[in-house]
């Protein structure tokens, strides 16, 4: 309705009525919305920059935990050759230690190989190939005797008009054996083998039996027992023999777990007699590096705030968090971390391990310092950078992520002081709508009553007119 009148606006009275409105309510617009879009602009700056420090510290406290959670600053397992490759298992070491290791078997899967055939489509016979583990011995000349009960389940295969190829056979084996044999074919050159490999360990041997269709032999071909030894014997089932600290002992695998505590050990070959030292210590270095990294970081962290807090000077504007209280107490929480004591790791101290904050305020790391810990203090600094990165609860200190959990509630607080800008806001256009709706029609009627009075005179002007001719 409004637009109908307006758009009628100043036909009387000769003015642009539209472009006098415009202006007006512009100018109203201008007083009441700037000083709150003014404000809204500062909250945005103030959320903006507490979120920046939390998402910081977040992520400081995270790079920390992850560097805690792999171990990096825990004992370390160590091999003195590459015979054996040594991990943390679990926990990893849980005390030093040192250990002599020979090894002088690697564990090995038994491994069968087929007679060539001419292609992989060259038919293999019907009927069924059983599959028995158990703990084969050999007794020379190809003969051997064989225990069943192994540490796998037995299976069969049934080969029949659908998969009567070698690459039917093989995919048979695969679906059936759940991983306790592997079945590949090798292109021999002259034709293509049949490979049958078991997993590792002396009770994961196996033979094979045939069950033959009569009108489709040809499976006995792939039977290996001891009265029909048709597949080659290629490689033995063995356990891992080692001797640990003068002790032998056997695994069924290459990877052993549990010999030593906490320590994983890949078998990679064997040993002379002389073997390998086995031990777990510290990686003094890598700590050190750490705690200069922290120092740095650390410094940085307080850096960025001390900028998001400075005041106005000389012509530049204030940061978005000058005066403001929850970055002060985050800085201060910062500085303190130095001094914190942690209880789980004996008292310790950032400080203690080198990490100090200079009396104008830097904070760095003293490597000299650093180098006169102890070992009993090297091993509390996991403790106390694992409780450094969360929230310190129990600890007696705010940590890391404590301390960026202090801008949460201040960033709630702006949220609702930004809800209620945005409300004033829409309540400013509400009476800005008002406001034109009201002027439209003041100048609607001033444009009727300036018509009207512009044709009374318009008539006055006629019959004055119309005297005068009349009198000449």
């Amino acid at each position: 309705m409004a637009t109908d009148i307006i758009s009628q606006l100043g036909a009387g009275a000769g003015i642009n009525s539209r472009q006098v409105i415009d202006e007006l309510v512009a100018a109203q617009r201008t007083a009441q919305t700037t000083p709150l879009n003014d404000r809204r602009a500062v909250l945005n700056s103030r959320v903006d920059a507490l979120g920046q420090l939390r998402d910081a510290l977040g992520a400081i406290a995270g790079s920390l935990q992850e560097r805690v959670r792999s171990g990096a600053f825990g004992l370390q397992p160590r091999a003195s050759d590459t015979a054996v490759a040594v991990e943390r298992s679990g926990l990893g070491p849980q005390a030093a230690f040192e250990a002599s290791l020979v090894v002088e078997q690697l564990a090995a899967g038994q491994r069968l190989v087929a007679a060539p055939v001419a292609t992989l489509d060259t038919p293999v016979g019907q009927g069924s190939l059983n599959f028995v583990f158990g703990r084969r011995t050999d007794l020379g000349g190809g003969d051997f005797s064989f225990a069943a009960g192994g540490a796998e389940a037995d299976f069969s295969v049934v080969i029949g008009p659908g998969n009567n190829t070698l690459a039917g056979m093989r995919d048979a084996i695969n679906a059936a054996s759940g991983g306790a044999v592997t079945a590949s074919i090798v292109n021999a050159g002259n034709g293509f083998s049949l490979v049958l490999r078991g997993k590792e360990g002396a009770a994961r041997g196996f033979v094979v039996s045939a069950a033959e269709d009569v009108d489709a032999p040809g499976l006995s071909g792939f039977a290996y027992t001891s009265g029909n030894r048709a597949l080659g014997f290629s490689a033995a089932a063995a356990d891992a023999v080692m001797i640990y600290d003068g002790v032998t002992v056997s695994r069924d695998t290459n990877v052993v777990d549990g010999l030593a505590d906490g320590v994983r050990l890949r078998l990679q070959r064997t040993t002379g007699p002389e073997g390998l030292a086995l031990g777990a210590n510290r990686d003094r270095a890598a700590l050190a590096s750490t705690l200069a990294d922290f120092a740095d970081t650390l410094g940085a962290m307080r850096g960025l705030i001390g900028d998001f807090r400075r005041g106005a000077a000389n012509g530049e504007p204030a940061g978005p968090l000058a005066a403001d209280s929850t970055a002060r107490s985050m800085d201060q929480a910062l500085a303190a971390l130095v001094s914190a004591p942690v209880a789980a790791a004996g008292g310790l101290r950032l400080r203690d391990l080198g990490v100090e904050v200079t009396r104008e305020g830097a904070v760095r790391f003293d490597a000299a310092r650093f180098a006169q810990i102890t070992p009993e203090q090297e091993a509390q600094a996991e403790t106390l950078l694992a409780a450094l990165s969360g929230n310190g609860r129990g600890q007696g200190l705010v940590a890391l992520q404590a301390i960026g959990g202090l801008a949460t509630p201040a960033t709630e607080g702006l949220d609702r002081q930004r809800r209620s800008v945005d409300e004033a806001l829409a309540r400013a256009e509400t009476r800005l709508e008002a406001y034109r709706t009201q002027l439209v029609r003041q100048f609607a009627a001033m444009d009727v009553l300036v018509a009207s009075s512009k044709a009374v005179g318009t008539q006055l002007t006629q019959l004055v007119d119309s005297w005068y001719s009349r009198g000449q």
